[in-house]
């Protein structure tokens, strides 16, 4: 595993992803102000050096509440990376943090190499409406659908997920639920 240093880099050293596969509404902004007045910045952003300045892979709207509220430095963790690697953990790690749309990543996708869209892990919906999105691009990611050797079901954490009838979205499964699941 490679080891990342953490550091405080001015705000003025900073430049945004050029393309951002995620998207924030004016109130989940105003939510991540306030979450970083009352608690700081728990979760510092992702950045790889690129000339004279940082360019931020994960975190850009952390970023940019934080300029909005004024702060001189940022908390970041400084990776080495390559080109390749950024667009696949841009893509990655908001589909971990964030909900991107179809809309949304296609062009990112889109503009990936067959060996970088294997590391991207699409399901459910999103995969759905992504294959129906861009044909070409569908027809892309199923032939990669079956990656032969690749055991996704080698999990070592028991994390589900369930659709929820009320509000149609999808949430984890707590402990508790799956453990009264298991025993019916």
């Amino acid at each position: 595993m490679k080891a990342h240093k953490q550091v405080n880099i001015p705000v003025g050293r900073c430049r945004l992803l050029e393309r951002n596969p995620q998207s924030v509404s004016p109130a989940q902004m105003v939510a991540m102000k306030r979450s970083i007045k009352r608690y700081g910045m728990v979760a510092p952003i992702l950045v790889r050096k690129k000339g004279k300045w940082y360019e931020i892979v994960s975190g850009n709207h952390r970023f940019m509440a934080c300029q909005e509220l004024g702060h001189t430095h940022v908390p970041c963790v400084v990776a080495r990376l390559s080109d390749k690697q950024v667009r696949v953990l841009a893509v990655n790690l908001n589909l971990i943090h964030g909900n991107p749309t179809a809309e949304q990543l296609a062009p990112f996708l889109g503009d990936m190499t067959d060996d970088m869209l294997r590391e991207i892990h699409l399901e459910g919906d999103l995969l759905r409406d992504t294959l129906a999105f861009d044909d070409i691009l569908g027809e892309r990611l199923k032939s990669l659908e079956d990656v032969p050797g690749l055991d996704r079901n080698s999990s070592q954490n028991e994390l589900r997920t369930c659709k929820c009838p009320i509000c149609g979205k999808t949430h984890r499964k707590s402990d508790s639920e799956r453990k009264q699941n298991s025993k019916k």
